[in-house]
């Protein structure tokens, strides 16, 4: 039932690349996609369930077309992502109000988090992932951020 009220509010297909500038110019020449600018996240700080912290290195940019926007993510380096990757290349995004409440639901549910933006004393942060069953692997990003990235799609450079 939470994953249905998530998956109601989706906001982006992501998938990891291994080359995000060829993979921005094979999307804009086969289908016509623009995207925002990439930006370097060189560092982010991760939280593992297995791990602990981390630090990942990762460059993303998502489609300005929406409503579900195209987010491509590569890893500037091996790290956390490593992680996410061995589960799935591909998940969801949708935005949720409480990130820790939709994680705990969640995961009394039989989901798994893969990883998430802080760890459970600080309620998760603002992104987490999970899966279920080795299933669909369903990011919840917290509203708090929406400004931020919607901002970021419609900026120019």
């Amino acid at each position: 039932m939470c994953f249905l009220k998530s998956f109601a509010n989706l906001h982006h297909h992501g998938r990891i690349v291994t080359d995000i500038a060829a993979s921005i110019t094979a999307l804009e020449s086969d289908l016509g996609m623009t995207f925002a600018p990439v930006r370097k996240f060189d560092p982010i700080r991760v939280w593992l369930p297995e791990d602990g912290w981390g630090e990942a290195h990762i460059a993303v940019t998502y489609s300005r077309v929406g409503p579900i926007h195209l987010e491509l993510i590569e890893m500037l380096a091996p790290g956390p992502y490593e992680v996410l990757k061995a589960v799935a290349t591909d998940h969801v995004g949708a935005w949720v109000a409480n990130v820790g409440d939709e994680v705990e639901a969640l995961m009394a549910d039989g989901w798994d988090l893969v990883m998430a933006g802080a760890s459970p004393k600080h309620r998760y942060g603002q992104m987490a992932y999970l899966s279920k069953d080795g299933g669909p692997v369903l990011e919840l990003v917290g509203e708090p951020i929406r400004p931020m990235i919607e901002e970021w799609i419609a900026s120019t450079g």
